[in-house]
């Protein structure tokens, strides 16, 4: 009875050998440790079994042989309690550390069992029942319930360091090792120990360890996970390492079917791993992640990559051409370039949306500038979102002058981000992440009200204004809720809509385009005006000003510039101007900045001046305090 629960208990543990020597595995150090466990495990129930055939036929053999025999089993038991502490250590503790931790063990776990090896034995038969009993029973017991409960400490004082999942598994190993040997504590003649150790290894391989769990089905490849976990010992190792992610585009998306790709992707699969010096990770659907020890292999695998691709592929399956793929590249030197893995992934993801659209950046190198670049960049969002829950957007004002009255009579709200430490965060660090976040509607619904609210607190009127101009963003203007929102602001703050115009820009897209129109309707409709924004900087196009039902188009800084340096620009702008002037329209020119500038627009019939040669945007107080004093003067 006894030995037929311990070979059970064999061919499952050789059963688990097997299907965990099927797979190549990626090399984490859980896997060498949980392959040492399986080996003890194995060791320790031939051991058990070979002790018990030894005892059965003890008349056949020396004492001493029978003795020494059970002692080597009641070592190998202390010894599989051994590899429970260090596999349990190695999701807690650096590699170095662990290993330390290792040796000392080893180290005590050698001497104990010498100790073993020195204690008397006794032996019981009788009735196809053995089991060995006396001090070396005794100190077996003691030194696996030892490791055990070392065990278990480690484990609970660190279980915020350990995956949920590993923890759970490592504690039924253990729970099922405690049990078993209590039976056998108080019962010798159930041998259960070695089968529980079997079990637990059952828990560790399909919970933990299954290779396959790593791999993916369609190509075999590593899969993210692997990647992730690979990546994550490189960090806790401190081993440094290169890295390529290789992420493909087909030409003939439209034509190919999925099965085609798919068969293309495999394909190239198979030359990965054949040209590939370092491991490899399909890690999306077209992705693969290559990670390499030294440079050298890197750059000798890359430039396989790239003779291979020139290639088609499929061709003998769909015709002379096949199917054509794009290489694109990022590359990093150095996996220094992020503090852990987490950084590590974030970055990739991050370059290969910013980077990977542009068929000029077809590598990518994810150098020490690029990466800091990218950590100012979500300082700078963080600082913006953090603005705005704190309430430390400002809105300051630029003063627009009209040629006609001789005055001022509007304005240009423009926002402000006052850093923690007092400072202005400059518009063009922060904008661009708003718009790209998404958090630019919330910023410019904060911008209007706070508009809205300085109109309320001062009778702009009294001061000559006529009105004032807020922007209004691309992403804005793709909210079917503009126009509610931004009346629900008007409202709010009892605002006359007349003294407000909003400022658009113009857009390709013909869905947000149709949005546009329905928010500007209604908002003209309760009082509002709109102006062109942006005319001139390189995307104009004078269909947009028939379309649009704006009353006033900005001429762009940098058309305003290029009128002074080129004669073909100064007949652009005045034939436009006068186009937009025979649709009664009015012109703003922004960007003025010399006398000789604005007494140029002035002849040349510019309706609206705004730039630096009057003031650069100004706070609220120092704004009034402008218009006061030259609206006055008048």
């Amino acid at each position: 009875m006894n030995i037929q629960m311990q070979v059970g208990g064999l061919l499952i543990s050789l059963l688990l050998l097997y299907f965990y020597s099927r797979h190549e595995t990626v090399g984490l150090y859980t896997e060498k440790l949980f392959r040492r466990a399986l080996y003890v495990t194995i060791v320790c129930l031939i051991l058990d079994i070979l002790s018990i055939v030894l005892i059965v036929n003890s008349a056949f053999f020396p004492l001493w042989v029978v003795e020494l025999e059970c002692k080597a089993y009641l070592v190998s038991l202390i010894s599989n309690g051994y590899t429970a502490l260090i596999y349990a250590c190695s999701d807690i503790y650096h590699r170095e550390q662990t290993d330390r931790y290792a040796f000392v063990l080893g180290i005590g776990t050698i001497l104990w069992g010498m100790l073993i090896f020195a204690l008397p034995i006794s032996i019981f038969s009788e009735d196809h029942v053995v089991y060995t009993y006396g001090p070396a029973c005794i100190a077996t017991y003691a030194g696996a319930l030892a490791l055990l409960l070392g065990t278990l400490f480690i484990i609970t004082k660190n279980r915020k360091r350990m995956l949920l999942k590993r923890r759970k598994a490592i504690m039924s190993w253990l729970g099922m090792w405690i049990i078993a040997a209590m039976i056998q504590f108080f019962n010798s003649s159930i041998l259960l120990v070695g089968f529980a150790s079997v079990m637990g290894m059952v828990i560790l391989f399909f919970e933990l360890e299954n290779p396959e769990t790593n791999l993916d089905r369609k190509t075999g490849l590593f899969n993210r996970y692997a990647f992730d976990d690979f990546m994550e010992q490189r960090y806790r190792e401190e081993k440094d390492c290169c890295v390529i992610e290789l992420l493909l585009k087909d030409r003939q998306s439209k034509e190919m079917k999925a099965d085609q790709l798919e068969s293309a992707i495999y394909e190239v699969s198979r030359f990965l791993r054949g040209a590939s010096e370092g491991k490899i990770f399909k890690t999306d659907d077209r992705e693969f992640v290559l990670v390499f020890s030294e440079h050298a292999a890197l750059r000798s695998t890359f430039g396989k990559i790239e003779n291979r691709f020139r290639k088609s592929w499929l061709s003998n399956d769909i015709d002379e051409e096949g199917i054509y793929m794009q290489p694109y590249y990022l590359v990093v030197p150095s996996k220094k370039i992020a503090q852990n893995v987490d950084e590590l992934i974030e970055t990739l993801r991050f370059f290969k949306t910013h980077r990977m659209d542009s068929p000029e950046n077809r590598v990518f190198v994810l150098d020490e500038e690029n990466v800091t670049k990218k950590r100012e960049r979500e300082q700078i969002l963080a600082e913006l979102k953090a603005a705005m829950d704190e309430e430390r957007v400002e809105v300051y004002f630029q003063p627009i002058y009209s040629v006609t009255d001789g005055c001022f009579t509007a304005a240009e709200a423009l926002v402000r981000i006052r850093k923690e430490n007092g400072d202005i965060l400059s518009p063009g660090l922060f904008i661009p992440i708003a718009e790209e976040t998404g958090l630019i509607s919330r910023l410019g619904e904060i911008v209007f009200a706070r508009t809205c609210r300085f109109m309320k607190e001062n009778d702009i009127r009294k001061y000559g204004l006529e009105y004032i101009e807020v922007n209004l963003s691309v992403i804005q203007c793709e909210s079917k809720n503009l126009a509610d929102n931004y009346i629900e602001i008007i409202d709010r703050y009892q605002i006359d809509p007349k003294l407000i115009n909003l400022e658009i820009t113009e857009s390709a897209s013909v869905v947000m385009k149709n949005i546009l129109l329905n928010n500007m309707q209604a908002l003209i409709s309760h009082g509002i005006s709109f102006s062109l924004d942006d005319f001139g900087n390189g995307q104009s196009n004078l269909n947009y000003i028939v379309d649009m039902p704006v009353k006033i188009i900005k001429f762009d800084r940098n058309m305003t510039k290029a009128y002074f340096e080129s004669e073909k620009a100064r007949f652009v702008l005045q034939a436009t101007m006068n186009m937009i002037h025979e649709m009664n329209l009015k012109v703003v020119a922004e960007g003025v900045e010399t006398a000789e500038q604005l007494m140029e627009f002035q002849k040349i019939g510019i309706d609206y001046i705004q730039g630096f040669y009057f003031a650069k945007p100004l706070k609220q107080a120092e704004f009034l305090k402008f218009i006061k004093e030259h609206n006055m003067q008048k």
